[in-house]
């Protein structure tokens, strides 16, 4: 698999101008030949907006089906971070594309952050996989990925790629350059961590998206800046480091009753 991440910003409260940003990334990626391209959190309608009710997001539907249709032309598979509402309430939610633009399904943040996140999202309930290029791919959203207990389930139901739209904002840059390398090493995965950059009603994003082998070493990582990130990802890779000393067989032995 290809995969490229998007580290960048759309024009929150111009839904239009963002789908032209989620249009040309697409096609820079299909162009570099991706298989799979990941945008941040809260991408499509912009993440941190204070006052933010379900009925201020009535578009989302049809924007969504123009990325469908964004997708199918580009010809790759999207991973695309957005607030989705859900009658009275609000989804903090990444959307999977196959690529020919079918939707695949829509993971909800399940680790929600801080109060103004827990007063305005429901939290989602359960992991999401499909498949892509050849790999299994579980989705996690920002503060999800600072717990283990959440990305290990994933790969013990055989997950070979973990992608997280994200919004890291300063200070918290040690999550990007500490935990992420740390979270694909523990559970012996691919792990795509694809922040936001700018600035959004007082949060200042310090980018850092970076993709982590299943040794925690970095395979391709970005600056502050918006930038275009790729990597190429073989399930050998992962064999190898699996067949040396694999964590997850030898946790299924520590966890049987006579272990």
């Amino acid at each position: 698999m290809r995969l490229a991440l998007w580290q960048g910003e759309g024009v929150a409260g111009d839904p239009a101008a963002t789908l032209a940003e989620i249009d040309r990334a697409a096609t820079l990626a299909a162009r570099d030949g991706a298989d799979l391209l990941l945008f941040p959190e809260g991408f499509l309608t912009g993440y941190h907006l204070p006052t933010l009710r379900p009925d201020d997001l009535p578009w989302v539907e049809d924007a969504l089906a123009q990325v469908g249709r964004i997708v199918a032309r580009a010809g790759l598979s999207v991973v695309l971070g957005t607030h989705v509402p859900e009658g009275r309430t609000l989804r903090n939610a990444a959307i999977a594309f196959d690529a020919t633009g079918t939707e695949l399904g829509r993971y909800g943040k399940r680790a929600l952050f801080g109060q103004w996140e827990r007063a305005t999202f429901a939290p989602g309930r359960a992991p999401f996989l499909f498949d892509c290029a050849g790999l299994r791919v579980a989705i996690a959203i920002c503060y999800d990925v600072e717990f283990p207990e959440l990305i290990r389930p994933s790969a013990q139901a055989g997950a070979d790629l973990v992608v997280v739209p994200t919004a890291l904002m300063a200070p918290h840059d040690r999550i990007a350059r500490q935990v992420v390398p740390v979270r694909a090493m523990e559970s012996q995965v691919f792990l795509a961590y694809c922040n936001r950059t700018g600035h959004e009603h007082g949060l200042d994003y310090v980018g850092l998206s970076r993709i982590c082998g299943p040794r925690g070493e970095t395979l391709a990582e970005a600056g502050a800046g918006p930038q275009l990130l790729r990597a190429d990802l073989s399930r050998e890779v992962l064999r190898r480091e699996r067949a040396e000393n694999s964590y997850l067989d030898d946790l299924a032995r520590l966890s049987a009753p006579d272990g």
